[in-house]
């Protein structure tokens, strides 16, 4: 299995720090991010191979992860893609088309899980189950900032939303009042470059890789969802980067 890290994001919800540093170098643990996922990758994953997606003013990032050959295992390699265009993240994933001929993990470069060998657990799902897709998601008591997922009883994907209003998500409730909400880690079959092609720009003119998973479902695709038990950290604004920090302090 092949690994894809986007790391291209402009950052803009944690400026000043993003205007001379990638969000992605922020540390975590005395760790940048994109080393936690690096390490959710290759230790946990045990992909050896993987692309990063950067964009303009992330030279800091190939700086500072190289080509793989200084992690400890020395199996490890490592190689770059450009997004030209900061267009979503179906646009960035896309980007890795050319490159990639099997089934592969996405992991955000500015996000990873506690524990990271829960990543292990998805894996043999995908591996027993053989979806067209498999989806991370947490549990939130807040909807309206993430993208929400619906599941039916075994765990397959029936519906999602983008950011909705508490009366939207109404519907996208778990049975004990909260909601999915998807962490952006994925394992992807090739096939869904397919989907991306046909995916229509949304708000900002980006393309979401939910729009595309969307269209997959609508094929009959079966697009699997694992709910974490530990946690995710998304460290995308300030608030979230400080909360991170202090849960893995405890």
């Amino acid at each position: 299995m092949i690994g894809l890290i986007p790391a291209a994001g402009s950052g803009t919800r944690m400026m000043p720090f993003t205007r001379a540093m990638p969000k992605e170098l922020f540390h975590i643990q005395r760790k940048a991010v994109i080393d936690h996922a690096i390490e959710t990758l290759h230790d946990q994953a045990g992909v050896d191979k993987i692309f990063v997606v950067v964009g303009s003013h992330k030279g800091a990032i190939i700086d500072h992860v190289g080509d793989g050959s200084m992690h400890n295992s020395g199996k490890l390699k490592i190689a770059y893609v450009f997004q030209e265009e900061r267009k979503g993240l179906a646009h960035a994933i896309y980007r890795g088309k050319g490159f990639i001929n099997e089934n592969f993990m996405v992991h955000a470069g500015d996000s990873f899980i506690h524990p990271k060998s829960e990543i292990k657990e998805a894996i043999q799902t995908f591996n027993k189950e053989n979806p067209f897709a498999l989806v991370l998601a947490k549990e939130i008591s807040d909807p309206t900032k993430y993208g929400i997922l619906k599941v039916d009883d075994r765990g397959y994907l029936v519906d999602a939303i983008e950011k909705p209003t508490i009366k939207q998500a109404e519907n996208f409730k778990t049975n004990n009042g909260k909601y999915l909400c998807v962490s952006p880690i994925y394992i992807f079959k090739k096939e869904i470059f397919d989907y991306i092609e046909k995916t229509p720009a949304g708000a900002k003119n980006e393309y979401q890789i939910t729009d595309s998973i969307m269209l997959a479902l609508r094929d009959k695709k079966k697009i699997r969802v694992h709910q974490l038990k530990g946690e995710a950290f998304d460290i995308g604004n300030w608030e979230d980067a400080e909360k991170s920090e202090e849960i893995l302090k405890k």
